[in-house]
């Protein structure tokens, strides 16, 4: 029923917190998290169940003090990070690496690009090394390829 929302915390003697979920007029629920000292979170689901879990999951790391947003690493594609990467840190560096850096993003984009960052997973990463070497490139090759995209991390934080 649009406009019916439903209002929980599973922490209930916790105060200054507090999770919603409002059904939406698309028919998917929208899950909202409020906690004194936290921003605003939310996130948008198809299954009320759904939204629920992550409201209760969220409101335990903010509680635990763990928390992280991770909503703008699922919105960025790998390869969107690795065009800024390309257009805000590689002019920084000589231009030899420079030449390398754009052969080495056209080979990480190839393979990783279509992955947002936050599903950037080892197995992934470890799937991409294999492939690499399969094709018969060094292992100093695949390492130097391996130390740019945890550089991309590093400066993506």
């Amino acid at each position: 029923m649009i406009g019916e929302k439903y209002t929980f915390s599973t922490l209930s003697n916790y105060r200054g917190f507090m999770a919603t979920i409002v059904p939406t007029p698309s028919g998917t629920y929208k899950a909202l998290v409020r906690m004194k000292g936290w921003p605003t979170t939310s996130k948008n689901f198809r299954l009320k169940r759904d939204a629920v879990d992550w409201a209760r999951r969220t409101e335990d790391e903010m509680v635990r003090g763990v928390y992280i947003s991770r909503s703008g690493s699922e919105r960025m594609t790998a390869q969107e990070a690795l065009k800024r990467y390309l257009t805000e840190v590689t002019p920084t560096k000589k231009p030899t690496t420079q030449r390398s850096e754009n052969v080495t993003a056209g080979h990480l984009g190839a393979f990783l690009g279509k992955y947002s960052m936050a599903a950037l997973s080892s197995e992934l990463v470890a799937s991409y090394r294999d492939h690499r070497l399969a094709l018969g490139k060094s292992n100093n090759t695949v390492r130097i390829e391996l130390a740019m995209l945890s550089n991309l991390f590093t400066v993506a934080i």
